[in-house]
């Protein structure tokens, strides 16, 4: 007993022992395993670099575009009263009836603001300029405050015989604090200048700046009866209860007024967030699509990394490291890595915030204040650290067939490549990051649908670049084996479809940014050759408003150039086909049928249109039955319709549409569809009707000229001051205008999908060092066949040249189908093809090519080559 009692003793003393030394041993091969996986981590700067410099790029982009989101939001909620103007908001395109005034009257006047405005011409003894006039009553504004550059009070300086007017107004007419300008047929001094207006819209460009005077003072301009296009607006404010009490009033009494809009602050969609929204929106789009695919390269460097180390992991095992714990020294570099690519992406997004400013005042109120937002930081570093998790998760799967027996046979093929395709395909994951990816969506868009319907339209277009690419490196492998080609071309073809190659994820990657980038380049190209480049010589750049019958002879002296006039009748559609202009869905979305509609009278078809459609050939108008099934006693009168007017009330041939013209309706009945040449600087009306059907209409015309630019504001001081009334409009400055705005809206989106392009790159690099291990062992083979070194740049550059110029070409040729689509059925201009950008673009590409191919070949394959060639002998 004492024998047997001593041996269990000494057994568990060894036991003890040899568990000891186990843990011990453990604990010693995880700590030297994780110190040299790190120092083979950035010892090898390639892989840290190419992963920094991915996820960092993608990252800042995305911070500086959720910033800029945040504070835009930021700034409309907390400015929404002041932007709407008021809690409730009356709009209207003509003078208050008295049932609206009397309801108005029951409020206090320190809750109600009258608002008119309208444009017009400000005049001095040397200059003109059109501007923006905005009349207010005294308790302007209701919420917010107006700044001034003087500091004063905003009524301290605005009286009866005094304006104040925006920094742009001073600058244009070379005027002063204290100087006399002219407005209709009144007088007014210039008391200060406006720095702030808490309720101006945001809009890409305008008519001149603007100019704040009182409510009294438009007695004396004279310009109020006279104009047409006046917006008046009644801003109310009050307690959530009366507010609430004046919309049930407002609403009943307005439901006899169809014309007079009624919003209030929470439900008036301001001009600032729908500008912003939808452009940082487009962007946002963009850099999520670079995030994707900065998860792919993230991807390829860390497969290419645990590849590279793979005797590394194997004699970690071989120590006894248990593989979670080989696993976690990974995550854990990993998750090191991308917390330093988070403070870089911080550091350049702040860069990008400030150089990015002056590109942004198109789509940002000037007030706002940009700067990193603690929100967008917090978001930007989650979704760094989720994505770099889940990534490293898929790319660490090879560790599950890592044994120690790899260092004796690392030749061999992995188990799993004898499993079935269904259980080598990590369903579960995709699974997880598809419902991870809906749900970003989801809630960057803020809508569950619009996400889901951004998730199958992303999944739809790569699908369709992923089956070309397959169909094409198909098509290139068919015709290496049946066409009598170099052996060094198919020897390039053939690495193409190297396993792990991502030669279709490449494809896909480069076709979709090039595809991008060029029909950005096309739409830009073709709209600045019609309208900037090529502007037609004869085309007007002279535009006469508000003009009378009696002042026709006057005028034309005054531009002693041909002038030609176009009478303007205002209208609503009232019925299309019988479906009330409520009810009418327009098919193209871009246009409200129930807006206001100019009409017009002619004869002839004007220079810039054509008949596509008509009862009597090339003839505006024919006969038809003037009695009116629904009212007989209302006549049917022909009519003409421009295409898109046909599309936006879905009417054809034959259809009627009734119209309201200030209380009296006609009923006209399309004889003749027009469409347009194009969409240049010339006048054109949706519907037009025989002179002797609306001659007496009440009407205001304009008018187009061709003169000199230098001479316009000549011209254009000599017609203010003889007719006031008259609005004259520089057609060459708003040409440039918008030239401008092409121009920096195509310069942010520029940037956005070169970076796409620059992360697809990194993707190809990836790829290439994920299979560098394949493509040495295939290179000694080679140099021990007699190839030599020179032969190895050139099966590199033939390989990387013809899936990259492959994947370019089927990019352009798709991205100009899609161009000249929208350029000629949306836009209907004329498609023009940018030659000279397509072959820098190109140029540029094969350069890059070429670069990558032999820096590649002689930073990965040329030095380690040798020494693997020595090994086979």
């Amino acid at each position: 007993m004492t024998k047997i009692s001593t041996d269990k003793s000494s057994l568990n003393s060894t036991l003890t022992t040899n568990n000891s030394e186990s843990l011990i041993s453990r604990i010693f091969a995880r700590h030297l395993g994780s110190k040299a996986l790190s120092r083979s981590w950035w010892q090898r700067w390639v892989y840290p670099v190419l992963f920094l410099l991915t996820l960092t790029l993608s990252l800042a982009t995305y911070l500086t575009l959720d910033s800029i989101q945040q504070s835009v939001d930021s700034y409309v909620n907390d400015n929404q009263r002041a932007l709407v103007g008021g809690d409730l908001v009356l709009n209207s395109q003509q003078d208050w009836p008295s049932e609206v005034l009397t309801q108005v009257d029951t409020i206090a006047d320190s809750q109600k603001v009258f608002d008119y405005q309208f444009s017009a011409m400000v005049v001095t003894d040397e200059q003109t300029l059109l501007a923006r006039v905005k009349a207010v009553s005294p308790n302007y504004p209701l919420y917010g405050k107006v700044e001034l550059a003087s500091g004063n009070d905003l009524w301290q300086q605005l009286t009866s015989d005094s304006v104040v007017v925006a920094p742009e107004v001073l600058s244009s007419l070379n005027a002063r604090i204290g100087d006399t300008v002219t407005i209709g047929d009144a007088q007014f001094t210039i008391s200060d200048v406006l720095t702030k207006e808490p309720d101006r819209p945001l809009t890409a460009f305008g008519f001149g700046g603007r100019v704040l005077m009182q409510q009294d003072a438009l007695a004396a301009t004279n310009l109020l009866g006279q104009r047409s296009r006046v917006n008046y607006r009644i801003e109310l404010a009050g307690a959530p209860e009366l507010i609430a009490q004046q919309r049930d009033t407002f609403t009943q009494i307005l439901s006899n007024y169809p014309d007079i809009e009624l919003s209030d602050a929470d439900s008036a969609d301001t001009s600032v967030s729908r500008i912003s929204d939808n452009v940082l929106m487009f962007l946002k789009l963009l850099v999520i699509a670079v995030l994707l695919l900065s998860a792919v390269a993230m991807y390829g460097v860390i497969t290419a990394f645990v590849t590279k180390q793979q005797s590394n992991n194997a004699i970690r095992l071989a120590l006894g490291e248990a593989l979670s714990s080989v696993k976690r020294s990974y995550y854990q570099l990993l998750v090191v890595t991308s917390i330093i690519a988070c403070i870089a992406a911080v550091a350049l997004s702040f860069g990008l915030l400030k150089v990015g400013q002056p590109y942004l005042v198109a789509i940002l109120p000037p007030d706002v204040g940009l700067a990193i937002n603690p929100i967008s930081a917090i978001k930007t570093t989650v979704i760094a650290l989720v994505l770099t998790l889940l990534i490293a998760q898929r790319g660490l799967s090879t560790l599950n067939t890592t044994k120690p027996a790899t260092l004796l046979n690392q030749g061999t093929g992995s188990p799993s490549q004898n499993l079935p395709w269904y259980r080598r395909v990590p369903l579960l994951w995709y699974g997880v990051m598809l419902a991870g990816l809906y749900a970003f969506f989801a809630y960057e868009v803020g809508s569950w649908l619009l996400g889901a319907q951004l998730l199958i339209g992303l999944i739809a277009f790569v699908a369709v670049f992923w089956a070309l690419a397959r169909g094409w490196l198909w098509l290139l492998a068919k015709l290496a084996k049946r066409s009598d080609i170099g052996w060094m071309h198919r020897i390039a073809i053939h690495n193409l479809a190297r396993k792990g190659n991502q030669s279709a994820l490449f494809f896909v990657t480069l076709s979709l940014s090039v595809a991008v980038l060029t029909l950005i380049t096309t739409l830009n190209h073709s709209i600045n050759a019609q309208f900037i480049n090529a502007y037609p010589e004869d085309a007007p750049n002279l535009f006469l408003l508000d003009i009378q019958s009696d002042q026709h002879d006057e005028i034309d002296r005054l531009i002693g150039a041909p002038v030609s006039y176009y009478p303007v009748i205002r209208s609503r559609v009232v019925t299309a086909n019988e479906v009330p202009v409520q009810e009418i869905e327009p098919a193209d979305g871009f246009d409200d049928p129930t807006r206001v509609f100019n009409l017009s009278y002619a004869d002839i078809v004007m220079d810039t249109e054509y008949i596509v459609d008509a009862i009597e050939d090339e003839q505006l108008y024919a006969p038809v039955d003037t009695q009116n099934e629904q009212n007989p006693d209302q006549a049917v009168v022909p009519m003409s319709v421009l295409d898109t007017a046909a599309d936006l009330l879905n009417v054809g041939m034959g259809d009627q549409v009734r119209f309201n013209i200030q209380g009296i309706e006609i009923v006209g009945q399309i004889t003749s569809i027009r469409s347009r040449f194009e969409q240049g600087p010339s006048p054109f009306f949706y519907f037009l009707f025989e002179p002797s059907v609306l001659a007496a209409a009440p009407q205001i015309q304009f008018a187009t000229a061709h003169v000199p630019a230098d001479e316009i504001p000549n011209i254009q001081g000599k017609l203010v001051r003889e007719f006031p009334a008259v609005t004259t409009i520089n057609g060459t400055a708003i040409a440039q205008q918008i030239q401008e705005l092409v121009v920096q809206m195509s310069r942010l989106v520029y940037v956005f999908t070169l970076l796409a392009l620059l992360t697809g790159v990194m993707v190809l690099i990836s790829s290439l060092l994920s299979t560098s291990q394949d493509r040495m062992k295939e290179s000694a083979s080679f140099r021990l066949l007699g190839m030599q070194k020179r032969d190895l740049y050139l099966l590199n550059i033939l390989e990387l040249s013809v899936l990259g110029i492959s994947a370019a070409v089927f990019a352009v040729i798709i991205a100009n189908v899609g161009a000249w689509a929208a350029i000629t059925q949306w836009f209907n201009l004329q498609f023009s093809v940018p030659w000279m950008s397509l072959g820098i673009g190109g140029a540029a590409l094969i350069g890059l090519l070429l670069a990558i191919a032999v820096i590649y070949v002689r930073l990965v394959i040329g030095r380690g080559i040798m020494a693997r060639v020595r090994a086979m002998i």
